[in-house]
């Protein structure tokens, strides 16, 4: 009875069924040392207010007696793998949301991380592509990251896209692999890796990866072949005819590409085709027309469907996009496009709700292991709200919400926290209150853990 009441002190807060049987994924992968102390890292991620550092999260998820160096050890030092982590929630999240379709949509971009401080493995001058108040401020001190994430549907809110972190790689500038004698990898490696680990854990599944300008490169030839590509063009592009066809009795190898097209802008202003109007699911109208080309400084002798897009305003300017998968039309290629715009959302709630930059690890695992830890939380708390499709989860909004939001719009991941807050501050009171002496002695950490975090 002693060693029960001594747990229950150390561990106040209790994860409820459905929170528990979704961390229970990951007890394989973990001691159980390890594991426990998961738990309550995972608890005070979800339940801090304010920075997210790891002593913060271990005092928001009720820890008094333990001292603090064992959680830290965890990130630092602990024997587990975080890509297997990845791998067992990919599979979860495979399973719940995904059973239905043939193809995974995969988006890959690249974020920054803002630190402070010269000790911190890694830090140096990283691009930050966030918009700067004053002109020129477009680099910062910290790390940078190169993020893939799946990008869902659910039946409820369908139309709608969420973006789940998947899997994340550190970006180290040559300067600073020089400096640690380590070999150099791009950004665009570093999506190549991740997205060949992608599709050894999906075998069976074809793969439509949304990337950026920045990713257009010759590593896109060294994709799976399972794996097709959505993307951008620049408007200056080279950009060549589909071979001709190879002539009987004619000696030489054939032509791999044929006569060099004008460039995108240069082709599309000079098409005599009539431009198509389309409207997409946002309900924005767009004129759009298509050619079927090669582009060989990136794909080679793969043909790729290109796209030119312009909104109907008078002087529009014209965009283009691209696809290897030549099955899509010019209108779902469009869509496939504007469905990027999830991957930016999840960076910045994922900043200013998950605290992405605020733990102040120094030493190179507990890096390399506390922000994936921050983004696997937060893909944790997605998946928990979303497989439920309960928009009563959601609970108490603003009066003024009424009139510029319905019950059926698509919930923020402020909402998908505060859910999963209240189901384990509730689980906690209805679990551990056995009597009106305990109700009072869980409400009075419940304010101490507030006011800590005020």
């Amino acid at each position: 009875m002693k060693k029960l009441g001594r747990i229950v002190r150390d561990y106040p807060i209790t994860l409820t069924a459905s929170v528990n049987g979704l961390a229970a994924l990951f007890g394989p992968a973990m001691t159980r040392p390890a594991f426990s102390a998961f738990l309550v890292l995972l608890a005070g991620a979800i339940l801090v207010r304010g920075r997210h550092t790891v002593t913060r999260m271990i005092f928001a998820a009720g820890i008094r007696q333990q001292h603090h160096s064992r959680f830290h050890r965890f990130l630092s030092r602990a024997s587990w793998a975080m890509d297997e982590l990845w791998r067992l929630f990919g599979l979860w999240v495979s399973q719940v949301f995904l059973v239905k379709e043939v193809r995974m949509r995969i988006g890959l971009d690249d974020t920054a991380q803002k630190k402070t401080g010269a000790k911190i493995d890694g830090a140096a001058v990283v691009y930050d592509n966030r918009p700067s108040v004053h002109k020129d401020w477009s680099f910062c001190w910290g790390i940078n990251w190169v993020i893939a994430s799946y990008l869902v549907e659910v039946p409820r809110w369908r139309g709608h896209v969420f973006a789940i972190p998947a899997l994340a790689r550190r970006y180290r500038p040559r300067a600073v692999c020089e400096r640690q004698g380590r070999a150099f990898k791009s950004k665009p490696e570093l999506g190549l890796e991740m997205v060949q680990t992608l599709a050894s854990w999906f075998p069976q599944r074809r793969i439509l990866l949304h990337v950026d300008g920045g990713y257009a490169s010759e590593h896109l030839q060294k994709l799976p072949p399972t794996v097709d590509v959505v993307g951008r063009v620049r408007w200056d592009a080279a950009i060549y005819e589909l071979p001709p066809a190879a002539r009987s009795g004619r000696r030489g190898r054939p032509r791999l590409r044929g006569p060099r097209l004008a460039k995108p802008l240069v082709l599309a202003q000079q098409e005599k085709r009539p431009w198509t109007c389309v409207t997409l699911r946002s309900g924005r109208q767009y004129e759009l027309n298509s050619w079927c080309v090669l582009w060989w400084t990136v794909h080679r002798s793969q043909p790729i469907q290109l796209v030119a897009s312009r909104s109907l305003k008078p002087h529009a300017r014209i965009h283009f996009f691209y696809s290897t998968d030549l099955s899509l039309t010019a209108a779902q290629v469009l869509q496939e496009a504007e469905d990027r715009w999830p991957i930016e959302l999840m960076f910045r709630e994922a900043k200013e709700r998950m605290g992405l930059e605020d733990p102040q690890c120094r030493t190179e695992r507990a890096v390399d292991r506390t922000t994936p830890f921050l983004l696997l939380s937060m893909g944790l708390v997605q998946t928990w709200f979303l497989s439920q499709q309960d928009p009563s989860l959601v609970g108490f909004r603003p009066r003024w919400w009424r009139t510029r939001r319905r019950q059926d719009t698509s919930p923020s991941f402020s909402e998908m926290l505060a859910a999963m807050r209240r189901e384990l501050l509730h689980g906690t009171f209805s679990s551990r209150s056995a009597s009106k002496e305990d109700l009072l002695e869980n409400l009075r950490r419940l304010i101490d853990q507030a006011s800590f975090a005020a």
